[in-house]
């Protein structure tokens, strides 16, 4: 079967010019009507879309899916996917918790269900380290390296629920100190409790602590629009006063 651009489009839930970019750094060109000269899209190509939409959904650049496409073959590409469809069953685990998780709270709160302690945290603590892997993995990797990562994310899962539950209330803390600061700039001791709580807000997340990575996380917290944006959706300025917090009182 073949396709137009707008047919092809429509049918892959993208946009006309999404194929047509694709076309212009050679990702995915259209063949050519010999009678008519107009472009269209044939099954192969249909197969090619899909892969390469597949290649995007796992984050992975243009142009590093250009290179796949063109140098890998069809064996090393089933291997990718299969690794992909294995990270996704296990993704969908873990949502299956949380919804769970909420079914049960929604009972819970209108008297219909008894949760324990435990079964009230059943997935959070998986969806946020899957949150922050999509916002962050890639940043921390560079900068402080792959064991670090790894090492963090493992200590973070064997956190207790009470220590869950602290590491969340001092997240919050610090929020509230910062928006307290940002209102009374002169508060000398809270800037102090503030750089203190994060201290205790990195030991936990990092399972142990080093002053000079603490004082390069702040600084990036202000070189990384993610990380600022964090602290500055709470209001502007926030990840800078954190920072001169950290830098001044430890």
């Amino acid at each position: 079967m073949k396709y137009k651009t707008s047919e092809l489009a429509s049918l892959a839930g993208i946009s006309s010019r999404t194929l047509r970019y694709y076309d212009e750094i050679g990702l995915l060109k259209p063949k050519r009507d010999a009678e008519s000269n107009y472009r269209y899209y044939d099954e192969s190509d249909v197969d090619t879309l899909q892969q390469i939409l597949f290649f995007k959904e796992m984050g992975f650049e243009l142009e590093k899916i250009k290179k796949i496409m063109k140098t890998l073959n069809k064996e090393k590409r089933i291997e990718i996917l299969v690794k992909h469809l294995d990270e996704l069953h296990i993704r969908q685990r873990k949502l299956d918790a949380l919804v769970r998780n909420v079914q049960n709270t929604i009972k819970s709160l209108k008297g219909e269900l008894m949760m324990s302690d435990k079964e009230k945290f059943e997935g959070l603590k998986d969806e946020l380290i899957r949150k922050n892997e999509e916002d962050f993995k890639d940043e921390v990797i560079t900068r402080w390296g792959s064991n670090a990562y790894q090492e963090s994310k493992q200590q973070f899962k064997n956190l207790s629920e009470a220590e869950f539950n602290h590491f969340q209330g001092l997240a919050e803390r610090i929020i509230e100190d910062l928006k307290e600061i940002k209102a009374n700039p002169q508060n000398e001791s809270l800037k102090k409790e503030v750089a203190k709580l994060h201290q205790q807000w990195i030991t936990i997340a990092w399972g142990s602590y080093d002053k000079q990575i603490h004082l390069n996380v702040v600084d990036m917290y202000l070189q990384d629009e993610r990380f600022k944006n964090y602290y500055d959706q709470h209001g502007e300025g926030l990840a800078q006063i954190l920072r001169d917090a950290v830098h001044n009182y430890l």
